[in-house]
């Protein structure tokens, strides 16, 4: 769609709703930054007999700006560093899974491993639980992760309708997810902070269900000052819950794949990066906040990754006043949506010079081509919460890998890599499949 038109922005249909797709990254920016007022929110109906979809990607308005300001602290760099310790246990079952993986000397599908490891991750860090899914065959994190990842076909036919036609989603109560996944992440939630609230004797974790848990306290105690119009109880935790898990599982294991496969493809990148993490390990004997931030390549690999296979092929906004494109005599109606075409601009060769290499060192510090052009987490005040800890879960996840070990292409890699269109992210269709070799 991107290379329809050679244009600053064009128009589309979808069923009856018109769509205006915006290429320009100085309109881009104001979309997504100047003008935010007039794109505050995203478009996504949600429906209370939807109930996993009143979460903070969702949200709107009011709801959406409270709820973005409480969530905000549980992922300051504060925070984020007591993770690190969580984020170590899960790195020392991941490497053991890695050696056991080339040993056997068989071609192996590094996206379900990365998956698992980000089940983990997410468990741990998110919820204070030892799902192992490294270790177990199948949990039930995994049974639901596989439900989302891949959706019906009616459920796929309901992303895509609700944003044209709200009005029947809304009115029908049709539920996007599976019942089954619904219903769990409920019953998780419910037992979680049960036990939480019951339990006076026990340690912070100060992961993210401490502070879902401490937001209900909070909600409870100011149920007749508070103005923030959101009533925190179980079933407003239930779905941010639900899009954290979700968001940080899917979105960083496939990224970790990705990088994985690119690095079996240029063996020189992948020596490079191998060489600064023994550099750094041999300086800090382990893995730490800090040791981490020292890896600098690392850091462009990972930021090349993003920009070749950004998690969103897409962003999307909805005008909430009438708004004038600046320096264009288009006007925007309220109620239209507005799509940034991530991919595209990405693969752009005016922006990115030879758009299918994959070149880490775009991403040097003084490369300042890239400015309004590199949206892989989104911008502005809507960008993604997270931001801090996708990378540093990535980057654990990839010095898994390479801090004993390094990938090769197999006789059953897909070259070039083919995307699912099942996945509501950027996915490969049948997994990433490499060799894994253990360092002499």
């Amino acid at each position: 769609m991107y290379n329809w038109f050679d244009a600053p922005f064009f128009g589309v249909f979808r069923v009856r709703a018109p769509i205006l797709i915006i290429r320009d990254p100085k309109l881009i920016k104001s979309v997504l930054v100047k003008d935010f007022n007039y794109f505050v929110n995203r478009g996504i109906p949600t429906n209370f007999q939807d109930p996993l979809s009143c979460h903070l990607f969702n949200l709107e308005g009011d709801k959406w700006r409270n709820l973005r300001t409480k969530l905000t602290s549980a992922f300051s760099e504060g925070k984020i560093k007591k993770m690190v310790i969580l984020l170590q246990e899960c790195s020392g079952i991941f490497e053991k899974l890695i050696n056991e993986a080339s040993i056997s000397n068989a071609p192996v599908d590094v996206r379900e491993l990365t998956v698992n490891f980000m089940i983990d991750v997410i468990g741990s860090c998110a919820f204070g639980i030892q799902i192992n899914a490294l270790t177990e065959k199948e949990s039930e994190f995994h049974r639901a992760a596989k439900k989302i990842s891949k959706p019906g076909f009616k459920s796929q036919l309901w992303r895509l309708l609700r944003t044209s036609i709200p009005q029947v989603y809304k009115f029908l109560g049709i539920q996007i997810n599976d019942p089954n996944v619904t219903k769990f992440f409920q019953d998780v939630v419910k037992q979680m902070v049960a036990l939480r609230e019951s339990d006076g004797s026990r340690q912070r974790r100060n992961d993210f269900m401490d502070l879902l848990v401490d937001l209900k306290r909070k909600n409870q105690s100011n149920r007749h000052s508070d103005q923030d119009n959101i009533e925190f109880d179980e079933n407003m935790i239930a779905p941010q819950a639900y899009v954290f898990f979700v968001a940080g599982y899917e979105t960083s294991s496939n990224t970790i794949a990705f990088c994985l496969y690119e690095l079996a493809t240029n063996k020189e990148i992948q020596n490079k990066v191998k060489a600064e993490i023994a550099l750094v390990m041999k300086k800090h004997k382990e893995l730490t906040y800090e040791s981490i931030k020292e890896m600098k390549y690392l850091e462009k690999v990972i930021l090349e990754t993003l920009r070749k296979y950004p998690p969103a092929a897409t962003i999307g906004r909805k005008c909430e006043n009438t708004y004038k494109l600046p320096g264009t005599i288009l006007t925007i109606p309220a109620g239209m949506r507005v799509i940034i075409p991530v991919y595209g601009i990405h693969h752009d060769p005016n922006y990115y010079p030879e758009p299918d290499k994959f070149n880490p060192d775009r991403f040097d510090d003084n490369n300042i081509q890239i400015f309004n052009t590199f949206l892989p987490f989104g911008e502005g005040p809507r960008s993604c919460i997270g931001i801090r800890f996708a990378k540093l879960s990535m980057k654990f996840g990839l010095i898994s890998f390479l801090k004993n070990h390094r990938v090769e292409l197999s006789d059953k890699t897909i070259t070039p890599i083919k995307f699912t269109v099942q996945s509501m992210v950027t996915s490969s269709k049948n997994g990433i499949w490499l060799n894994i070799h253990r360092d002499n």
